[in-house]
């Protein structure tokens, strides 16, 4: 039976898509270079290894979803093999194995320094990357459009903003319910015709920093938003002199250079 490929499936976005996927009964080989928490089926491969992510990609895979990676800033050799060479791995062992379709896990750190007086960001705005981070993912992004374009392999490239509970005004404005993210994963699975698109992963936020423009067919609409969490309060003042507030990046954007030492 065709399954999903889910890359990053220990992390808590992509147990979130094992249980997601699992309630709609659709098949799914899940891989990490961890063993997850909650000990469930998720085989262990690193992405940097273009062999083992072949052989992953020859088990009948009908499609990609690459959660997989840092989901953090860090040192140049650590993003490098596990954003920028897993993502090419992730591609190319696509393309030889005839696989046409990948959900690729974008952030919003590729816009992240954007001043917050220049909010809100559309997804047809510049590169504007707060961190190696920002820049690896900006990598695959524009990697996704080489292996459309010439390939033929069609993608959905998600922004994901903020995915865990808001813990800030500022948050709020970026948060992603995750079934909300859940459903766009989805869409990017199942929509005919994907060919390459773009689309911020964020919820319906009064304030919001990041802004999709209506596509109505990709066939998706956030149905959460973080005013229905009471607190914190999207509408609040941010204050300009904390250096959280300066850009949308926030502290990845006041962050130093990291390195692996």
């Amino acid at each position: 039976m065709p399954q999903v490929l889910l890359t990053g499936a220990s992390g808590r976005l992509g147990t979130h898509l094992r249980a997601w996927f699992a309630a709609r009964g659709r098949a799914v080989l899940a891989t990490d270079i961890v063993a997850p928490e909650d000990h469930g089926p998720v085989e262990i491969a690193d992405l940097a290894d273009s062999a083992a992510v072949d052989r992953l990609m020859a088990q009948d895979i009908s499609a990609v979803v690459h959660f997989g990676g840092m989901s953090k800033e860090a040192g140049w050799q650590t993003v490098l093999d596990a954003n920028i060479v897993g993502a090419y791995n992730v591609f190319e062992a696509a393309r030889k194995a005839g696989v046409g379709r990948v959900v690729f896990a974008s952030s919003y750190h590729v816009q992240g320094m954007y001043p917050l007086d220049a909010t809100p960001v559309a997804i047809g705005d510049a590169y504007r990357p707060d961190s190696l981070y920002g820049v690896s993912k900006a990598f695959g992004e524009t990697l996704s459009r080489l292996y459309f374009d010439k390939f033929g392999i069609e993608c959905l490239a998600i922004r994901i903003c903020t995915a865990g509970n808001p813990g800030t005004s500022r948050e709020a404005r970026l948060w992603c319910n995750r079934d909300d993210l859940a459903a766009l994963v989805e869409r990017g699975l199942d929509m005919p015709d994907l060919g390459h698109r773009t689309a911020f992963g964020i919820s319906n936020n009064p304030n919001a920093f990041y802004v999709n423009a209506p596509d109505p067919e990709l066939g998706w609409a956030p149905q959460h938003g973080s005013t229905e969490l009471g607190q914190p309060d999207p509408h609040a003042s941010l204050d300009p002199n904390d250096p959280r507030h300066l850009y949308t990046g926030g502290v990845f954007a006041n962050w130093g250079h990291f390195d692996d030492n």
